[in-house]
Order: structure tokens, then C-alpha cells, then sequence
């Protein structure tokens, strides 16, 4: 093989590189929430191509990626992204578009291979610091939020003591042991200074 045929083979071996879709940088512009099940952004690659004398080309906006929701059957962490976060977009070997449209195995959709079109969005990167979060640490679980927090299940179980700074407000009864809160009785009624029995 002559120089110039190496030269030659090395430039097509690098053009062919650069022409893969390869993990990137994105910035999501859009968010489409899929009502209750997982959903689709829009992202925006945030790292620029460039043409040989170093002028930035700036990548086009990625419609309809699907995003990551950490999730196992009916049992899921749900904090959906929000436009301007910034993740990472992992890039197929080939066309996903039949399976995501019916997420079950599929033959691919097309002929193309490792395209940007065919891509999944994990976000969580370069964020700021957020105002909402659960921290887990060897020290304990710390839930940190400024609006309110709800719970909603059919029974809950607490076995700890619990420390309440503020008000406690139940819109049924509270019970302790087996003295209600709500009909709970008094012995020893009297006028006067006297003191009533324990409730009952």
C-alpha cells in the first residue's frame, strides 16, 4: 500500500467514524408527558460539529426521544424532565422507530445504523442544585421539599418514635393504644379546681 493510498484509507476510516452517532451532551427543550406512562422529549445536542477550518455547526433539535424512568412492572421512581435539563442521549446500532412505536420486538425500520434519530434520553447532568430531593446516606433518609408532601395508600405502618415540629390536623380519629381521640371519656368529673381522671 502506497503513502498516498494509506492517506487515503485513513481519511475515508475517519470519515465514516464521524459520520456514527455517538453519546452526547443534550439540552432538553421540550418535554411530552405520556399520561401516567412514560413520555418523550425534544433535545438539542449540545456539543457543535464543526467544518474543517473550525466553524461551529450546530447540531438540529432531536424530536420524540424517549426518556429513562426507573421503573420495574407496576412499581416506578417517577421524576420526569423538565425543559432546559441537561442529560445524555444513548445512540442505537440501528433504527429503534418500529419498536418504540409498539414497543415489542421489531425488525428495524430502516437501513440506517448508529443515527442520532435513534436514541434514548438520561438525563441528571451538569443540573443545579435542586430543591426537592430524597437523600440517602449511611446517616439515614432525608426528604427535603418546599411544597407538601403526600402519601396516599391504604394503610401505612410506623415503627420509629416520631418527633412532629407543628401542627398534626386528621380528618379521622387518632387512637393510642386503646383510648380514641375522638370518644375517648373522662372519670371523676367534679365542679371546682379538681382534675379528671385519665381517658378512657
Amino acid at each position: 500500500m502506497t503513502d498516498h493510498t494509506a492517506v487515503f484509507a485513513k481519511g475515508m476510516v475517519q470519515q465514516a467514524i464521524s459520520a456514527l452517532g455517538t453519546n452526547v451532551l443534550v439540552k432538553v427543550s421540550a418535554v411530552h408527558a405520556g399520561n401516567g406512562i412514560v413520555g418523550t422529549v425534544d433535545v438539542t445536542p449540545m456539543v457543535h460539529q464543526q467544518t474543517s477550518d473550525g466553524t461551529a455547526v450546530p447540531h438540529g433539535t432531536i424530536y420524540g426521544v424517549p426518556y429513562l424512568r426507573i421503573q420495574g412492572g407496576a412499581c416506578a421512581v417517577i421524576v420526569d424532565p423538565v425543559a432546559g435539563d441537561i442529560g445524555y442521549i444513548i445512540i442505537s446500532g440501528r433504527d429503534q422507530s418500529n419498536v418504540v412505536a409498539t414497543q415489542a420486538p421489531a425488525l428495524p425500520g430502516s437501513f440506517r445504523q448508529h443515527s442520532m434519530a435513534d436514541c434514548v434520553y438520561v438525563g441528571g447532568f451538569l443540573n443545579a442544585a435542586p430543591a426537592h430531593y430524597v437523600q440517602i446516606t449511611t446517616d439515614g433518609v432525608r426528604i427535603v421539599t418546599t411544597g407538601k408532601v403526600t402519601v396516599q395508600a391504604s394503610e401505612m405502618d410506623v415503627n420509629c418514635n416520631l418527633n412532629v415540629t407543628g401542627t398534626i390536623k386528621a380528618t379521622g380519629d387518632v387512637q393510642a393504644g386503646s383510648v380514641s381521640l375522638e370518644s375517648h371519656v373522662h372519670g371523676g368529673v367534679q365542679s371546682g379546681s379538681g382534675k379528671t381522671s385519665a381517658p378512657e
